[in-house]
């Protein structure tokens, strides 16, 4: 009963974050996002927040983090990009998560692929998987599906952190780097 209680304190100390977090990004938008985001052959880095909320063999597995992107979009209608992102979460406090890749949008919808790695904790031993994550994103907030398929775990006498499915909001201020990418400007 006292381990329920903490992580759903836990649950809703996130929430509380990420719901400040994003009222605060709300506020600033019109003065740091163009209102015209995205444009064609512009260059984004977008930083943010990243809050996970996913299913593992051994239980259900919070995530609090950040993210980091860089993001360009092709001239091209509809609008479409490619980019690599990097995140890190602190996972049910007991353990650390990173993973890196590729991404790509169109519109409103994308995918990243790519390779996560959860460190050693008190309730698993090191796992490596691969990362896959369908996602609809308005600029700033992003949802998604994440799946993570085990590939490698590390020695011990325990098991490893298993498959991984769930929910994954992000919420990440774009900045333009360089526009027209084509060379025109």
């Amino acid at each position: 009963m006292r381990a329920s209680w903490k992580a759903c304190r836990g649950l809703m100390w996130m929430g509380a974050l990420c719901a400040s977090c994003e009222a605060l990004a709300l506020s600033l938008s019109p003065w740091l996002i163009p209102a015209s985001f995205p444009q064609p052959g512009e260059l984004y880095l977008n930083g943010g927040f990243l809050f996970s909320a996913t299913g593992r063999p051994s239980g259900p597995a919070m995530g609090l983090g950040a993210e980091l992107s860089l993001h360009a979009f092709f001239e091209a209608v509809p609008i479409a990009g490619v980019g690599v992102f990097g995140q890190w979460q602190s996972i049910n406090g007991e353990h650390h998560r990173v993973c890196a890749g590729v991404q790509a949008t169109t519109l409103v919808l994308g995918a990243e692929l790519g390779v996560a790695h959860d460190f050693a904790g008190a309730q698993g031993v090191a796992t490596t998987s691969v990362h896959l994550q369908p996602f609809f994103s308005m600029g700033f907030l992003t949802a998604g599906l994440r799946i993570g398929i085990p590939v490698a775990t590390g020695p011990g006498d325990r098991p490893g952190y298993g498959s991984d499915v769930g929910f994954v909001l992000s919420l990440k201020l774009p900045v333009p780097l360089k526009k027209n990418l084509d060379g025109e400007g």
